[in-house]
């Protein structure tokens, strides 16, 4: 595949004036894209298998293969952060004109993020300590960055966020959420993907400065402004597609692009041994070819719901999938401490690490528990809240 004489022609797809008649100019872009919740539930999936695996045996086919899927599983974070880019970006330019700007976006984004969240940290560390269960031997000092949503920034002063190590990606979206909206208020959507692009390339110039000075990974791997080419990527999307002489193109070519995606994963996967960012290399680029794929499979499901393809896109719609993806921010919240303090300690006793059979299945029933809690947690807590969400609706 020549990947330069294709970023070329998507180029020029783009800068073209001419539209495709297959897909009138006026095709709305619905509120909701089924085929989306199928890639949120992928995105859960890959972390659940990236951050549950015990096997520690590295011996035989099975054993290589079952490390090299669980080790490339950081990539489900950076589908969330491509989605959350799409989807937050699209709401932002969809509501410019509305008085309540600012209000109805930040009072549905507190609405669904913070009465979880916030109601774990309040039981982690103010109730069960009160009872005399201590959930993490860490300073409390260190629990301060989990309160104020700078996880992320905890490793460059020396401290931890135990015992949710996971939050620090929490931590990343709600810087988003913050400062997106401040600087989107009067961009059109073309400088939106202009602005966009830039962002891309700061971060990839950030990310190669401090693989130069050698920074250490983990504040790599958690820094806002490294990972904010994902973020960057999926508002470019939701941009792009608000562009009328570019948008025709983009529905009518959606089958072209998932296919696309399916070759810059394989090439990229080849360049950077199976997206490594261990590596000097695999730190600067990896992050950006995960996005540039995930970014493309976005836009092609996206594409595929607007046109009422089927076809490929049909996976992302098995209800299964988008049923997970429905409860994937509880997932996420509950998924480590149910594995660090209940699901590892009892796994171990069956010697799940030495095996490749029963760290799978340990995954599959972790995986289970995970959901059932998020599935409870949804309908007897957090739905009360996102009910709320009718008073802040965007008033154009």
């Amino acid at each position: 595949m020549n990947l330069p004489r294709m970023m070329k022609q998507i180029i020029l797809q783009l800068n073209s004036s001419q539209v495709s008649p297959m897909v009138p100019s006026t095709t709305p872009l619905p509120s909701h894209f089924p085929a989306l919740d199928g890639l949120r539930g992928l995105a859960i999936l890959l972390v659940l298998f990236h951050m549950l695996s015990l096997l520690d045996k590295q011996t035989g086919l099975a054993a290589f293969v079952y490390f090299s899927l669980s080790s490339t599983g950081w990539v489900g974070v950076q589908l969330f952060f491509v989605l959350s880019g799409f989807l937050i970006t699209g709401i932002l330019l969809d509501s410019q004109r509305a008085k309540n700007y600012y209000s109805g976006f930040y009072m549905r984004r507190t609405l669904r993020i913070f009465p979880l969240y916030f109601s774990v940290l309040t039981v982690a560390f103010i109730i069960l300590p009160a009872i005399g269960i201590q959930p993490s031997p860490t300073d409390h000092n260190n629990h301060l960055w989990l309160w104020t949503y700078t996880a992320n920034w905890a490793a460059l002063f020396g401290d931890s966020n135990e015992p949710f190590p996971h939050f620090w990606s929490l931590a990343v979206e709600e810087q988003f959420y913050l400062v997106w909206p401040l600087l989107i208020r009067s961009m059109n959507p073309l400088r939106c993907v202009r602005v966009c692009l830039i962002i891309v390339l700061i971060s990839l110039v950030v990310r190669a400065y401090l693989v130069w000075e050698g920074m250490d990974h983990t504040l790599i791997y958690q820094n806002s402004f490294c990972r904010m080419d994902a973020l960057a990527f999926g508002s470019a999307t939701a941009a792009a597609l608000r562009v009328p002489s570019w948008k025709d193109w983009i529905l009518c070519k959606h089958k072209y692009l998932f296919y696309w995606s399916i070759g810059v994963a394989l090439a990229s996967s080849i360049a950077t041994r199976d997206f490594a960012i261990y590596t000097p290399f695999g730190s600067i680029i990896s992050y950006f070819l995960v996005a540039l794929i995930f970014a493309l499979l976005l836009t092609a499901a996206a594409g595929a719901d607007v046109v009422g393809a089927s076809g490929w896109v049909s996976v992302l719609r098995f209800r299964p999938l988008q049923v997970i993806g429905k409860y994937s921010y509880g997932m996420y919240i509950f998924h480590k401490p149910l594995h660090d303090f209940l699901g590892a300690p009892l796994a171990l006793k069956f010697n799940t690490s030495q095996s490749v059979l029963l760290s799978t299945i340990y995954i599959v029933i972790s995986t289970c528990v995970i959901f059932a809690a998020a599935f409870i947690s949804w309908h007897l807590f957090e739905k009360h809240f996102l009910k709320m969400k009718q008073f802040f609706v965007a008033k154009l």
